[in-house]
Formats: C-alpha cells, structure tokens, sequence
C-alpha cells in the first residue's frame, strides 16, 4: 500500500515534484553515517526515483553508493 502511494504522489507531482523528491531522498542518503548505511537507504529509493537519485549521487561525488 505505501509503494502505491509513494507511485501515486510521484505521477501528480510532475517534473519539478519528482526532481525535489529526488534530491530529498539524495539528501537522506548523504546524512547516513556509513557508506553501508547509505547504501541501505539507496536501496529503499521508490523504482520511480531511483534513476534520478543516481544521477544527483554521481554529479555529488558519490558513486560508490550506487553500485
């Protein structure tokens, strides 16, 4: 139901929307103490962002995290 929810929001959000959520989650990931930790939250990136978190990862330096 959360998943649902989660896709429902990010088709209604439109571009601008799903960029913010992207940097949003980009930001929590970056937060994480450990690079494992940081990992761990990178997996639980909803599918409809995961592709823009990764680029806003990379561009930060940080592409360790998304391998």
């Amino acid at each position: 139901m959360r998943k649902l929810l989660i896709n429902l929001f990010l088709l209604c959000a439109g571009k601008d929307g799903i960029r913010m959520m992207a940097m949003l989650w980009e930001q929590e990931i970056m937060n994480q103490e450990t690079v494992e930790g940081a990992k761990k939250m990178y997996a639980r990136v909803p599918r409809l962002l995961k592709e823009k978190v990764k680029d806003i990862l990379i561009q930060s330096g940080m592409k360790e995290i998304t391998e």
